[in-house]
């Protein structure tokens, strides 16, 4: 889960202006998310079973992020290009996640990958393939594995904010 320091290092660099390490830009931070702590569990240990690849997965919600919805539910997924610096959801598992998620009458909520080397911040190449606009983008870095890191983003072109997590 993301610790107090953690949190309290994002809200310092967001009040402060300053910039996230490695990205040379500074990014604009929208109010807080609340994230269910078990659905946080989840994703690390989906993370951590499958490193040094990347892991991914889709978060279920009652209503998107953008309608002020919440995660209610966590569906890890295959990453087909097994790889640390890269992934892309099996596609046959992204449809059968997207028709139950419809099937239950929910929405995607968010879209979760892990970077098992680099920060829980969104890569060139994460920004270029954020195809679902109102979602939020859930990082989690495996820099220190015994405390992982998890962060959440908005990536709409070049329009890319940070997303203030509350995992409780």
């Amino acid at each position: 889960m993301v610790s107090s320091e953690g949190r309290d290092n994002i809200r310092s660099q967001a009040e402060a202006g300053s910039e996230p390490e490695g990205e040379g830009e500074a990014f604009p931070v929208t109010p807080a998310v609340a994230i269910p702590a078990a659905l946080a569990r989840e994703m690390f240990e989906h993370a951590l079973g499958e490193a040094p690849d990347e892991a991914c997965g889709i978060l279920a919600g009652d209503r998107s992020w953008a309608s002020g919805g919440a995660p209610i539910r966590f569906y890890p997924t295959k990453n087909v290009d097994r790889s640390p610096y890269r992934y892309r959801i099996d596609p046959e598992e992204q449809l059968r996640v997207m028709l139950e998620i419809d099937d239950r009458d929910e929405v995607v909520w968010g879209i979760f990958h892990s970077h098992s080397h680099t920060p829980a911040e969104p890569s060139p190449t994460d920004r270029r393939l954020a195809f679902y606009a109102g979602t939020v983008y859930l990082i989690a870095s495996l820099i220190d594995q015994a405390q992982p890191d998890l962060r959440g983003w908005t990536i709409a072109g070049d329009d890319v904010r940070e997303v203030e997590l509350d995992v409780a």
